[in-house]
């Protein structure tokens, strides 16, 4: 995998619910903002986020998301302005998958409660389904709470495939093909050649 010639510049997005969201890549200086908007989540969010009751950023994980190896993986936020700064209301992020199969990449999607149902995780899905690709993965995947139905109910909008982890029916299996099979084309004889 190559990375990308262009850097993405920040896009302003006006969500279906009328608010609007600023999304970038992840900076390096974004350390305090993401631990902020990790702060604000609810048990039950870092639960659903994470699968595991979480009380804080693991310092190391932390680190890999502010600097992300370009053309492997990638970190978009959504971020609006408050106060003289910003807050950090949605991230998403994809990695090379743990399992070492050649091609395919993990994502995770963070939004903050106050912003659920906002139309802000397709957006941020949908991106990074893009980015993936053009980064030379062929396969997005994840893992997903199975009592996470509105995740389970965009990854199937978004043509996800979604199946049961067959040793924890805690757990959803999520996975796309991000590039789709060339169609055969048809063939057409001029007048009077010989068909092949």
């Amino acid at each position: 995998m190559t990375p990308a010639a262009a850097v993405l510049p920040p896009r302003l997005v006006t969500l279906h619910d009328g608010r609007q969201v600023t999304l970038r890549p992840v900076e390096a200086g974004d350390e305090a903002a993401i631990v902020k908007a990790f702060e604000r989540l609810s048990a039950a969010s870092r639960y659903t986020r994470f699968g595991v009751h979480k009380k804080g950023i693991n310092a190391a994980a932390l680190e890999h998301g502010l600097h992300p190896v370009p053309g492997q993986a990638f970190v978009f936020v959504a971020t609006v302005p408050a106060g003289l700064g910003f807050d950090i209301v949605g991230a998403a992020q994809y990695v090379p998958a743990k399992a070492g199969e050649p091609g395919a990449c993990e994502f995770a999607i963070t939004v903050a409660e106050d912003w659920r149902g906002s139309g802000l995780a397709p957006q941020l899905l949908a991106r990074l389904v893009r980015r993936a690709r053009r980064d030379g993965y062929g396969t997005m995947e994840g893992l997903v709470i199975a009592v996470n139905r509105p995740m389970l109910a965009l990854a199937r909008r978004l043509r996800f495939k979604v199946e049961a982890v067959p040793t924890d029916g805690t757990v959803m299996r999520i996975e796309r093909a991000l590039w789709r099979a060339p169609r055969p084309q048809a063939r057409c004889t001029a007048p009077g050649a010989a068909a092949p």
